[in-house]
């Protein structure tokens, strides 16, 4: 086992064994809680889990103005709680299976200006607080339905939010707080994907404001869509919306019913320093519920290093002669239609082959990625080959020489865990067989 893994389960036990003295119960304004595996999303889950020891370290700052003030029934402000917010979360999460991973995450306020909401308008003056701690957050994922395979993906994700957060400044709540959420996505070609969470979290039930009747929490539920699209293998648009409501208080009034959303971007490079995300971008509360800010902006840099793939079985094999083609082959998706832009590529194929009569009998071999089921793979290769064969068989060349084979996912020769390698698999050989 590698030291950084070590670390992380060490971590782990030292933060599971942190003791919680008693505390006043009350709301908590740190709204923004970045999930802590380092998916495709800043706050939402994804159903994909950290392969087996692989792992994720990071850490997002972010500035929230006015995440909790007084206001009237009309929602116009009185006078603020608390004005300015500046935290960083700090996370880290590992893979103990390819179906379950477990993280943590621990926010630390730098900053945060507060006024005393238990004293009248006129005595109340600013404070300004540094370095509190937020409640900590230990998290697990469990994988039931592979995104990569089926385009949809199913997870469960159970947690735990422990009392180590300054609760007497709405830093935390000040009570042992489990719950879990249930994630569904899905991956639209490979280039737009999209998040559906709900999750139930329990609370003891508390009013933490005397003076104020809709100043309760208590059981709540959580919602959350996320969208990630992909504008190239480097850089991504990340939208989130997300809500956490009182269950027994729902739609009746804004205070319990908090709601955001956020619009980022993210780097990811392809080059160097591979797995490495940074990502940035800004939001605002949706209304003016418990946490929820008159903006919000925020950063973060994480990194998430991909699965190595596995090293290559030495086996002794007669090769056959290939005829290799540096360009691929491009079908319309899940069709065997072929795109015109391959026309060229299969002309030079088909003159190949006219001036090479000694080339008696050619196999045209057709693989896909392990994207989608076996038999769907499988009958999908058959179809882009017997495409090809006609193709050719078109341009003049005889169908006894031509034999159309499909391999399906069954012979990939790059990591079908990354897109680069998925799409290397994606290809079209020619076998000399005769």
């Amino acid at each position: 086992m590698k030291k950084s893994q070590i670390l992380i389960i060490a971590a782990f036990a030292v933060l599971l064994a942190l003791p919680a003295a008693a505390k006043p119960k009350t709301a908590d304004v740190v709204n923004f809680n970045p999930a802590t595996d380092g998916g495709k999303y800043i706050t939402l889950q994804q159903s994909k889990t950290l392969h087996q020891w692989g792992y994720n370290v990071g850490m997002f700052t972010d500035y929230a103005f006015r995440p909790l003030e007084y206001a009237d029934p009309s929602g116009a402000r009185r006078r603020g709680i608390v004005d300015d917010l500046l935290m960083s979360h700090i996370d880290a999460a590992i893979g103990f299976f390819d179906f379950w991973s477990m993280g943590f995450d621990m926010p630390l306020a730098w900053w945060e200006t507060y006024y005393n909401p238990a004293l009248s308008a006129a005595a109340v003056q600013k404070e300004n607080k540094y370095m509190k701690m937020g409640d900590l957050r230990v998290e697990m994922k469990f994988k039931f339905l592979d995104i990569d395979k089926y385009h949809v993906g199913l997870g469960l994700v159970p947690f735990m939010y422990f009392p180590t957060g300054s609760s007497s400044f709405f830093l935390g709540n000040g009570m042992w707080s489990p719950g879990g959420k249930i994630v569904f996505d899905a991956d639209i070609k490979n280039r737009v994907f999209l998040s559906f969470n709900a999750g139930y979290r329990n609370y003891s039930d508390t009013q933490y404001d005397a003076n104020t009747p809709d100043a309760v929490i208590d059981d709540t539920i959580e919602l959350g869509l996320g969208i990630n699209v992909r504008i190239n293998d480097s850089w991504a648009v990340i939208g989130e919306a997300y809500s956490e409501s009182v269950i027994k208080a729902m739609f009746k009034n804004q205070l319990q019913n908090p709601a955001e959303f956020t619009v980022s971007g993210r780097w990811t490079p392809q080059e160097k320093a591979k797995g490495l995300g940074v990502t940035f971008g800004g939001g605002r509360g949706l209304d003016t519920g418990i946490g929820a800010p008159d903006f919000r902006v925020f950063a973060g840099v994480n990194y998430r290093p991909p699965k190595k793939p596995p090293k290559p079985v030495e086996v002794e094999v007669v090769a056959e002669e290939k005829i290799v083609i540096t360009q691929k082959i491009h079908f319309e998706f899940n069709k065997s239609t072929i795109r015109s832009i391959s026309y060229p590529i299969l002309d030079d194929v088909a003159y190949l082959l006219q001036i090479n009569p000694q080339l008696r009998r050619v196999r045209v071999e057709g693989h896909t990625d392990w994207i989608g089921s076996d038999a769907y793979n499988q009958k999908l290769s058959e179809r882009r080959a017997a495409a090809v064969r006609d193709y050719l068989i078109g341009k003049g060349i005889a169908a006894d020489r031509l034999i159309a084979v499909g391999y399906g996912e069954a012979r990939p020769i790059a990591d079908n865990n990354t897109t680069q390698g998925r799409a290397r698999n994606r290809r079209t050989e020619f076998t000399v067989v005769e």
